[in-house]
């Protein structure tokens, strides 16, 4: 006697298809937010021990009795920086997050595609104008917060060089040290882990985390915006070199200003750096042409079968292990923001 198995469906196999792929697509979902959850839990623990590492680092300066050497050395500060912040408490942090997560890179953790060195050249020069002109703006949104809304915008103070020794620690502690530590765990380890779920989606929550780790609301706008620019020409070359050397240029600008307030004046440092942004913002805009006329702004199509919409992905990214992280980074920026 043969059995008789029903199906609601009858034996119509489109619509079985149909049922099988919403039902597999529902999967995909799930797991793709797991993954999410999974990555966004570690990046999370990495910001904690950001945190927690510079916590540790100005309680050894305060129980050694380190902390005015620290506010009036420029040598023990910019060494202590070296150490302290851009390689204890970005790099390694998340370094480990990259050793655990290993598994999950579609691609490696450093992207190390070779340019030519014309096409390297255009992308950093572009990428310094963009700097400048997000510079420009940024000074705007602080005078309108000062004279507009009564706000001051407090930035982090760094020591007055004192020595050409102390100019030479100033460009390793703020140009060179940053550029790589931070580019390794931003660009390298995070946006390479993202990537997976979509590169518009990976560079814009990597450039939240850049923002906020600043700690101040000046540079939390500025690093944002260039989180984006960094992260969009990391994506398009497949190389983390124009980025290294663009933060490092960013910064070196102002390790300039430093260097010539004190070999000369505050004046003549003034004018210099004025003349260098605008030597940046002109090349920069002769390599954006040159860049557009050789399609490498133009948007290229994402190789990314994520089924996620970027609303999942990011409500994903950012419930519920990253809220307690960036809760505290967002605390610590409104503690620089005070009324006139």
């Amino acid at each position: 006697m043969s059995q008789y198995y029903y199906n609601p469906f009858g034996n119509n196999s489109d619509v079985n298809e149909a049922v099988q792929r919403e039902y597999y697509k529902k999967l995909r979902i799930k797991q793709e937010k797991r993954e999410i959850r999974m990555i966004s839990l570690s990046l999370g623990c990495a910001i904690i021990a950001y945190l927690a590492v510079q916590l540790l680092a100005n309680t050894f300066l305060y129980a050694f009795g380190l902390n005015e050497l620290y506010m009036n050395n420029p040598v023990f500060q910019s060494a202590f920086t070296i150490i302290g912040v851009s390689f204890a408490s970005v790099a390694v942090p998340f370094g480990l997050v990259a050793l655990i997560n290993k598994k999950r890179y579609i691609s490696p953790v450093i992207p190390s595609n070779k340019l030519k060195a014309s096409r390297a050249f255009a992308w950093i020069c572009f990428g310094m104008a963009c700097c400048c002109v997000c510079q420009i703006v940024v000074s705007y949104i602080v005078v309108f917060f000062e004279t507009v809304l009564g706000l001051k915008l407090k930035s982090n103070d760094v020591s007055q060089p004192d020595s050409i020794f102390a100019c030479v620690m100033n460009l390793i502690a703020l140009a060179i040290v940053p550029a790589i530590c931070e580019e390794f765990a931003m660009r390298c380890c995070s946006l390479q882990l993202l990537k997976k779920y979509g590169n518009g989606f990976a560079v814009v929550a990597v450039s939240i985390i850049f923002g906020i780790l600043h700690g101040n609301a000046v540079q939390f706008i500025f690093a944002f915006v260039i989180g984006l620019v960094l992260g969009f020409i990391t994506v398009r070359t497949d190389s983390i070199v124009p980025a290294v050397f663009i933060h490092a240029f960013n910064n070196g600008m102002s390790v300039v200003q430093l260097t010539l307030n004190y070999a000369v004046s505050e004046k003549i440092s003034s004018k210099v750096a004025v003349v260098i942004y605008l030597l940046w913002l002109v090349i920069g805009i002769i390599s954006g042409v040159y860049l557009l006329m050789k399609k490498e702004l133009i948007k290229q199509k994402s190789k990314c079968d994520c089924v996620l919409t970027t609303g999942q992905k990011f409500i994903s990214f950012l419930f519920p292990w990253m809220i307690i992280p960036l809760f505290i980074l967002i605390f610590i920026t409104a503690q620089t923001v005070t009324k006139i």
